[in-house]
């Protein structure tokens, strides 16, 4: 078996430096949005296919639909279309009698909207000083090539290893999903540890928030009351819930005693007022009262927040009490439940990555909680598999002028070769 020191990975993987750059810049360059219930991965997917090509790995290519059970099983969420969206899982199989590793990284992106992008088009790829500029460059394209890499320089490298290592490219994460990563965990695809490499600004995480979506609306009475029609208008009755919002996400960030992964944010828990409307909304369309107003929400949650009836209720109750009693809101969910998960910090995978860290990156490791909700709760929460969220620097995810930096690629790419050439050897 051959064995390399950090020193050698190091030299090893600059020499992949600017394929790793190139298949990432390339890889942002094609569309995968999730525009939910669809999503639009599998151009994506079958460019992925091919740089999969020449490794020596088992490679599966299954729409989450055809998985036997994945509708009857407690995680999943109904409502989502996967026509045309297809997982990728790339395994490599271990020699015996060592530990197993799966990076699982989604290929699916929120929608390049606004598109006021200073930088240009929202998937030119370009790079300049360093960083690397498009939809899902940052959140997750550019550390999913980076552990595609680890494959590929093993197989080219007849590097073996005792355990079993994985690589996946997932759909439906985004706008959140998470069937894409459930279908892959009842096709059998599964590990002792799992490391998801979403954008932590180098943070080692543990932990990550959940949360959920919710839709509040108020319906009303359209018209303009020429005839002397008795009229409401909801508009106003929104209002007063978008103000409780505001005060619904200070009242939750009071007297918080977080766990410690959490405890040095200023604001544990957000809250993101994404949508308003009301009325018609093209420009010379009907002066009129609306008939209906809305809004929706996305609320964090942290460990404690075990079950997803306590968010529920927590939101429900407190705009219900701070209201006036005229107001009389519907509530939708409009996502499944992101639960919160905690994996073990003093486990040998924290400690390999954090020791990377601080070589390859002359940085030193944070270990910390993730600032997000993701899909790291399925493999924790029903599939009892410790799970690691670490990613790249960039910035400006789900926002115009996504980036991240081509530098942490590559190093990336050294961190999770040297994480599981040391955790799939370990017996």
């Amino acid at each position: 078996m051959k064995k390399l020191s950090r020193s050698n990975i190091d030299n090893l993987v600059e020499e992949y430096r600017d394929d790793i750059i190139e298949s990432a810049q390339e890889l942002v360059q094609i569309s995968s949005e999730n525009i939910a219930p669809k999503g639009y991965e599998k151009a994506s997917q079958e460019y992925l296919q091919s740089l999969l090509e020449d490794i020596d790995a088992e490679v599966d290519i299954f729409n989450p639909m055809e998985v036997k059970g994945i509708k009857e099983h407690e995680a999943y969420f109904e409502g989502r279309d996967y026509s045309n969206r297809p997982n990728i899982v790339a395994s490599r199989k271990g020699e015996g009698n060592g530990r197993s590793l799966i990076l699982s990284n989604h290929v699916d992106v929120v929608t390049a909207k606004p598109e006021e992008w200073e930088s240009g088009d929202p998937y030119s790829g370009k790079i300049e000083n360093g960083k690397l500029y498009g939809r899902g460059s940052f959140d997750m394209k550019g550390a999913l090539i980076s552990t595609l890499f680890v494959l590929k320089i093993l197989s080219e490298h007849n590097i073996q290893l005792k355990g079993d290592l994985y690589f996946e490219s997932v759909v439906d994460e985004e706008n959140a999903g998470s069937n894409g990563t459930l279908a892959s965990r009842i096709r059998g695809h599964n590990a002792d540890a799992a490391i998801i490499p979403e954008p932590t600004m180098l943070d080692i995480c543990p932990a990550a928030k959940g949360g959920r979506q919710y839709k509040v609306s108020i319906s009303g009475t359209a018209g303009t009351d020429y005839g002397g029609e008795e009229l409401l208008n909801p508009v106003y009755d929104i209002s007063y819930l978008i103000q409780a919002v505001e005060e619904y996400e200070k009242h939750i960030n009071e007297d918080l005693n977080p766990d410690d992964f959490f405890s040095n944010q200023d604001k544990p828990r957000t809250v993101i007022l994404d949508k308003v409307q009301a009325g018609e909304l093209r420009e010379g369309g009907n002066i009129a009262i609306p008939d209906q107003a809305w809004f929706s929400v996305f609320i964090n949650s942290l460990l404690d927040y075990e079950e997803p009836h306590q968010l529920d209720e927590e939101l429900f109750n407190f705009l219900d009490k701070n209201t006036p009693d005229r107001v009389n809101p519907e509530y939708t969910r409009l996502t499944r439940y992101l639960y919160p998960f905690k994996s073990d910090p003093a486990h040998p995978v924290v400690d390999l990555l954090s020791k990377n860290v601080g070589t390859f990156t002359n940085q030193s490791p944070n270990v910390t909680g993730a600032k997000f909700a993701c899909d790291g709760f399925i493999f924790k929460n029903f599939f009892d598999t410790e799970t690691y969220v670490f990613g790249p620097r960039g910035g400006n995810a789900h926002a115009p002028d996504e980036y991240v930096e081509t530098d942490d690629l590559v190093n990336l790419t050294k961190i999770f070769l040297d994480t599981a050439i040391n955790w799939c050897n370990k017996e």
